[in-house]
């Protein structure tokens, strides 16, 4: 009798929610979400300064080309001139100037980005930067506003330290370049035969020579430049550490956004409105930027079965090896197990328009990890961490590159 119980409220609430108007049916061709059925979607986004696109996982190639077609959309039509990714801040600066030369698009990516975005899909999506730019005087800019490596943040602060002919700065910024480069081995490895002590005491070497360097240029009033300050903000994110991520990519993410309108590729829990944890573990980046520009749009995405792309390796890097993984089944009550039992291959959510639901429910939770890591939120709205919503039944791992 419980479980009839339970089943009628599950199908009572799954009525309630499918029979809104801005709950939208969406077909797959060919294996892709047409761009034209998200018509409404974009013409929402254009009313933004900085648009986040969430992905459910690191690795679903579904989602990869449905975010390229909506960029495409955003920037031939609305305007949008920056491409923000969850990738070191250094690394994306020395990208960005890569993708303006002659050299291999591939080589690039394997060199500056990690190994979650080396993915073909991101390389078609990089050679079209390349020529959207070479045609184009107003060109398209690629950045970054994570903190996991430092060398090139590290690099950025010593090339804009030269100029300045501060023999001290100067001396400075190469040790914190040594620094940087020690502890970005290290994050490589995975710590392979380093201790955690030996990690920490880079760590404490890089958080003082980034504090020395600020005190430096504060004190002799050195006219640092733009780049210089702002590679200079992300190496204190940097030194914030892990639990600070979500709000020191925010901050990156805002400060960049001042260069024009901005697109975000990240995950969905980081571009999130809020944590969707009680305890405000990981997530919620979004919710920082929104405090700071209120015109912020993010959309959430996930999907329950198929395949994803992840790594057995304990931290992101260049080097990962990627591969794909099955989805195990999704648990239920969850938002994921609502959308799975409907009778569709995808649809979109307009959650501004839906009237107000105080239904919580946990939200799946998948990074780049194997499946034994996959794990859910506390029970959650779903209108407090997204403004859209687009869920795909099936889906598939990307292709990496070689």
């Amino acid at each position: 009798m419980n479980r009839l119980i339970s089943l009628f409220i599950f199908l009572l609430l799954s009525a309630r929610l499918w029979a809104q108007p801005d709950i939208r049916p969406l077909k797959i061709k060919d294996g892709r979400l047409p761009v034209a059925q998200l018509h409404p979607l974009v013409q929402e986004m254009a009313k933004y300064n900085i648009v986040g696109l969430g992905e459910g996982t690191h690795g679903t190639k579904e989602w990869n080309d449905t975010r390229i077609a909506i960029i495409k959309e955003l920037v031939e039509k609305k305007g949008f001139r920056i491409l923000c990714f969850e990738n070191a801040f250094g690394d994306s600066y020395y990208f960005n100037q890569w993708l303006n030369t002659g050299k291999p698009v591939r080589e690039g990516m394997k060199q500056y980005l990690i190994a979650l975005w080396q993915t073909r899909e991101l390389e078609a999506l990089f050679e079209w930067v390349r020529k959207f730019n070479q045609q184009h005087a107003d060109k398209i800019t690629f950045a970054g506003m994570d903190f996991n490596y430092l060398a090139g943040t590290a690099a950025m602060l010593r090339a804009e330290a030269k100029p300045l002919q501060h023999p001290l700065l100067v001396q400075w910024t190469e040790n914190l370049y040594r620094t940087a480069q020690t502890f970005d081995s290290i994050w490589n490895c995975q710590m392979k035969d380093v201790s955690q002590k030996d990690f920490m005491a880079v760590i404490t070497s890089g958080r003082t020579q980034i504090h020395q360097i600020d005190s430096l240029v504060k004190a002799d009033r050195l006219p640092a430049t733009e780049t210089f300050q702002r590679a200079l903000l992300n190496g204190f994110c940097w030194t914030t550490g892990e639990a600070n991520r979500d709000s020191g990519m925010a901050n990156m993410a805002v400060d960049i956004a001042h260069d024009g309108k901005m697109i975000v590729w990240a995950h969905a829990v980081h571009l999130a409105l809020q944590s969707p944890f009680n305890d405000h573990a990981v997530g919620g980046c979004g919710g920082y930027i929104k405090k700071k520009v209120p015109a912020y749009y993010v959309l959430g995405s996930g999907m329950s079965a198929g395949t994803y792309g992840g790594t057995a390796d304990r931290f992101d890097t260049k080097r990962n090896v990627m591969k794909a993984y099955a989805l195990p089944a999704v648990t239920t009550p969850s938002w994921d197990s609502l959308f799975h039992q409907q009778a569709l291959p995808a649809l979109y959510i307009d959650l501004h328009r839906i009237p107000a639901d105080t239904a919580l429910r946990p939200l799946r939770l998948i990074g780049y990890g194997p499946p034994e890591s996959i794990s859910y939120s506390d029970p959650v709205r779903l209108t407090d961490l997204f403004d859209g919503y687009i869920f795909l039944k099936h889906t598939s791992a990307p292709a990496y590159l070689p």
